[in-house]
């Protein structure tokens, strides 16, 4: 398919404030794309250092500059962006980040291939001076993500493309500051699917201005206030307890041990959730009971005393954890049963 067209076919979002140190990285990966039918929208929100000096210095067609007269903050900042965007696709960039060349060509092949699909990130790897290289390999499938989504924000931000027609008027949300992706990934699961490229196509600098260092604690507050929403989305309490149990379920939070007490709980949250579920019908009820299973079978083997009490619990309630435990380890509790009677 021929790149010539007069109206570009991808709008790239890059809103800037202060962000000289890292800027011309992050252009130079931009305009060394492979595939080259895009416009590099700048929206400069009243930085105070060179930011708009590195942008003027450059000299491509592609590039639109649009200057905030006042610091609008960036949830604003992207908000006009979306608005201002004339592809049918739109790419979001963060000032500091790389983008690998491919990236964008692989996102337009997903999206050509899939025209349900409204949202495709990719994975990333995170780097920085004082930390060591990872990749983050969130979720692939839709509703793998969507599932993900009731305890993390599962897309990377500066990863992701955007589908023009699939967002249609939908807009990032000033009540969600910090965490206002997390939101609208939610708002968009609701309208169109998601996908994950499971391929790291952009590196995620990491450092002391990044908005999840400055404002780490109101974006956990925010997080836990989306997974609120979605609770009551589902017609279930948005308490702080089930909140809770959605980022032990779901938010890939690494376990070291778990009381009984609390684990039988956290069994009948999950019943809860999933009977929300069908009569709401919005997952894969086979999906989320198969990724509930999996998390309860990693906690349940964190608990150190597995009393009968426990095990007959279970066996009632999710008897596919004792399946999935393994014949060795269920003949031992067996054996310890009998024992004690």
């Amino acid at each position: 398919m021929s790149q010539e067209f007069k109206k570009p076919f991808i709008s790239v979002l890059m809103p800037i404030y202060n962000g000289e140190k890292y800027l011309k990285e992050s252009i130079d990966s931009i305009l060394g794309q492979t595939y080259e039918n895009f416009e590099l929208l700048f929206i400069n929100d009243a930085s105070t250092d060179a930011s708009e000096n590195i942008i003027l210095s450059y000299h491509d067609s592609r590039i639109v500059y649009v200057k905030n007269e006042q610091n609008l903050g960036l949830i604003k900042t992207l908000n006009k962006g979306l608005d201002l965007a004339k592809g049918e696709f739109i790419a979001r960039m963060d000032q500091d980040d790389i983008a690998l060349p491919t990236r964008f060509q692989k996102q337009i092949d997903i999206f050509h291939k899939n025209p349900e699909i409204g949202v495709c990130g990719t994975w990333f790897t995170s780097f920085g001076e004082s930390i060591q290289e990872k990749t983050l390999h969130h979720p692939v499938d839709s509703e793998a993500i969507k599932i993900s989504l009731l305890g993390r924000s599962s897309l990377g931000h500066p990863t992701v493309m955007l589908r023009k027609a699939a967002i249609e008027n939908l807009r990032y949300d000033e009540n969600y500051q910090s965490a206002e992706d997390y939101e609208f990934w939610v708002s968009l699961s609701r309208v169109t699917r998601l996908y994950n490229i499971p391929e790291s196509l952009l590196r995620y600098r990491v450092h002391h201005t990044n908005i999840s260092v400055v404002e780490n604690s109101l974006q956990s507050q925010t997080a836990k206030k989306i997974i609120g929403d979605q609770l009551n989305y589902l017609g279930l309490e948005n308490s702080d307890t089930n909140i809770k149990f959605c980022e032990t379920l779901f938010g890939g939070l690494q376990v070291f041990r778990f009381a009984t007490a609390e684990f039988v709980k956290l069994i009948t949250f999950t019943n809860q959730l999933e009977a929300a579920n069908k009569n709401k019908k919005f997952y894969s009820q086979t999906e989320l009971e198969n990724t509930i299973t999996h998390r309860l079978l990693i906690i349940f083997r964190k608990i150190e005393k597995k009393k009968p009490s426990l095990i007959f619990f279970i066996l009632k309630n999710r008897k596919k954890i004792i399946i999935q435990n393994g014949f060795l380890s269920n003949l031992k509790l067996s054996a310890k049963m009998i024992l004690k009677k």
